[in-house]
C-alpha cells in the first residue's frame, strides 16, 4: 500500500489551491491536491510540508488533518492523509504540475480531479 499526504491550501479569501497534473502518466490532466508519497521513517505531517515545498517552493502550515481513507485503483492500493493547510512563506512555482487555480468550493464542482480525490471535492463542497 501506497501512503500519501496531501494538502488543501487555503488562503485569506477562502479560496483553495489546486493543481493539474502534466499530460501522460496516472491521472494526466486531472486536478489534484499538493502532496505525495511518504518517505520511510517520514511522518505524515512532514511529508506533506516536504511535498509542498518540492511541488510549489512553498512553505506550509498545517492546520490539521481534514480526512483519511483508502482509494482501491484496479493495480494499487492508496491510503491517503488530507491535511488543512496555509502558506507561510515563498511565492507559488509550478514545479511539477501544467496548472495551479485557487478556487472557491462551489467552483472545484468544474475541474475533473484524479479518482482518488473525487469523495474530497464532494465533501469540501458540501461542508462549506
Amino acid at each position: 500500500m501506497i501512503e500519501v499526504a496531501a494538502v488543501i491550501l487555503s488562503d485569506a479569501r477562502g479560496k483553495i489551491l489546486i493543481c493539474k497534473r502534466k499530460e501522460g502518466g496516472n491521472c494526466g490532466e486531472l486536478w489534484e491536491f499538493p502532496g505525495g508519497k511518504r518517505e520511510l521513517h517520514e511522518s505524515m505531517d512532514v511529508c506533506a510540508v516536504r511535498e509542498c515545498q518540492e511541488e510549489l517552493g512553498v512553505s506550509v502550515s498545517l492546520d490539521g488533518i481534514f480526512d483519511q481513507y483508502t482509494f482501491r485503483y484496479p493495480e494499487r492500493e492508496i491510503a491517503f492523509t488530507f491535511f488543512l493547510g496555509h502558506i507561510t512563506e515563498g511565492v507559488l512555482q509550478m514545479r511539477v504540475h501544467d496548472g495551479l487555480c485557487w478556487v472557491t468550493r462551489e467552483e472545484l464542482a468544474q475541474f475533473d480531479f484524479c479518482p482518488a480525490d473525487i469523495a474530497l471535492v464532494e465533501r469540501l463542497i458540501q461542508d462549506k
